[in-house]
């Protein structure tokens, strides 16, 4: 798997990289032929400029029309701004100063970056510098010009010009004309000379990027076809492994269906053996104590009494315990009922309002008469039950009180009693014990298993529980079910 994860990691650095320099290649290619584009460009200006200056100067020698002059000297100053440029460029001049000489020479604005930057990248280069000494020559021949067209003006001033004198003037404009032009021609030539062998270096260098992510990628796709092959192999093998695991499975249900059934078996013999025995003792010990009291025999009650409170808390722990296996063993896909839960509570309170009252504590129920839930029923009540009857177990001459509420997301349920209260001790074994949320930890009993079954049915309904203990005056024992939680509650 590290290999894996190396390798997938190589492909993508050498991916990335070749990919990254082939734009940065790119960019300079498209880079270099807009520059490239732009002095061509300027060179036609340059060329335009020095030949309209030309045809101006000549019609000036022959018209003596100053009009003529004026236009020769605006023409003129074209190529006179490109050597500016140059020259600029040469002493390494602020950028502005070299934008200006462009400028003068009618570039377009957009392309004084390119210009500038392809002179001084490529400065260096045998081409480029063959190009600029053509580049220079030309100026000098375009400042002759200009000289002469100072003659020129001088000399039909001051009417010392006749007509063999103009044509001797016209033969030597007509020299450094054309001595111009292959200046011109020579300049454009070692340019796109040289251009062409830039563009040949830069399209072997994006060949051979391309090659590396052509190679990288086809390496890669083999290694993951050969990660596939094996990968499916495992597959293979796993689903052979599954299949007998789903067998071994199937034949573990087939058990768990034979053991749930020897359960319930075992859950309805103690119903009859255990719970009937129970329920028995306890209608005797409560005739004995209706006895007792007829008789006014003390002695006799108290140990009635105490008989019929032992055997119903037996009876009662009993049937707990057999509510709490059949949560397990039936109430799996419990089936969601919607029911009172003021009845529900007021239910427990009928059921605790006796051994309460030989207490001398009184049950209120607290639940809104028009309550609902849908939370399973077996659950809660055995929850309601063993909270009730820690309290009453610990209240004497005092009040308890049960009851429930809801709001948008919860339902929560609260005994409330006055009896000796639970120590900080206690509260925080409790409230450890269902933060670890551990189920073995929860059927070790140390301090009784009524709270244990409330803390591991909890688990079941994803419910939360806390305990107060104010100034030691009785406790409160607060449940609350999320209702989102519980929308598939089983």
């Amino acid at each position: 798997m590290k290999q894996s994860k190396k390798n997938t990691l190589n492909f993508l650095i050498v991916t990335v990289a070749a990919c990254s320099m082939l734009i940065f290649v790119n960019f300079y290619t498209i880079k270099t032929l807009s520059a490239t584009r732009a002095c061509l460009n300027g060179v036609s200006r340059y060329s335009k400029g020095h030949n309209i200056a030309t045809r101006n100067l000549i019609n000036y020698l022959f018209t003596l029309d100053k009009e003529y002059f004026s236009k020769f000297k605006v023409n003129h100053s074209i190529p006179m701004g490109d050597a500016k440029a140059r020259v600029a460029l040469i002493k390494q001049l602020d950028v502005e100063t070299i934008k200006q000489g462009f400028r003068e020479g009618m570039n377009e604005e957009e392309d004084l970056d390119d210009m500038i930057w392809f002179f001084n990248f490529f400065q260096e280069l045998s081409f480029f510098k063959r190009a600029i000494l053509e580049w220079e020559e030309g100026d000098l021949l375009t400042q002759k010009l200009y000289q002469i067209g100072i003659i020129i003006e001088k000399k039909i001033e001051t009417n010392q010009l006749d007509y063999a004198s103009k044509i001797e003037i016209l033969k030597e404009l007509d020299f450094i004309n054309k001595k111009i032009e292959i200046k011109e021609d020579a300049f454009s030539k070692s340019l796109v000379e040289g251009t062409r062998e830039i563009e040949n270096y830069l399209l072997l260098v994006n060949i051979f990027f391309i090659f590396v992510i052509i190679s990288s990628i086809v390496i890669y796709c083999n290694a993951m076809l050969q990660k596939i092959t094996i990968s499916k192999q495992e597959l293979n093998e796993q689903k052979v492994q599954l299949e007998l695991i789903i067998n071994d499975l199937e034949k573990t249900k087939q058990d768990l269906s034979t053991e749930i059934v020897q359960h319930k078996k075992i859950i309805g013999t103690i119903s009859h053996d255990i719970r009937s025995p129970l329920k028995y003792i306890q209608l005797i010990a409560k005739n004995l104590c209706s006895y007792a009291k007829k008789t006014n025999d003390d002695l006799m009650f108290r140990y009635a009494n105490s008989i019929f409170k032992s055997s119903f808390q037996l009876h009662e722990f009993t049937k707990t315990l057999i509510e709490y296996s059949k949560i397990y063993i039936e109430d799996r896909y419990y089936d969601r009922k919607i029911y009172s839960v003021y009845d529900l509570i007021e239910e427990k309170k009928v059921f605790f309002e006796d051994i309460a009252a030989n207490n001398d504590t009184k049950i209120i129920n607290k639940t809104h008469l028009n309550l609902k839930s849908d939370i399973n029923i077996r659950i809660i009540s055995i929850i309601i039950h063993n909270l009730l009857d820690n309290a009453v177990k610990y209240t004497n001459s005092g009040t308890i009180e049960v009851g429930a509420h809801t709001d948008s997301d919860k339902i929560t349920y609260w005994v409330k009693d006055t009896g000796m209260g639970m120590t900080q001790d206690i509260i925080d074994y409790y409230t450890n014990l269902f933060k670890n949320r551990d189920t073995e930890k929860l059927i070790l009993s140390t301090y009784g298993i009524g709270l244990h079954l409330v803390l591991e049915l909890l688990i079941i309904l994803k419910g939360n529980i806390s305990f107060s203990n104010p100034s030691n005056e009785g406790t409160t024992v607060t449940i609350d079910i999320f209702l989102n939680s519980n929308k598939s509650i089983t």
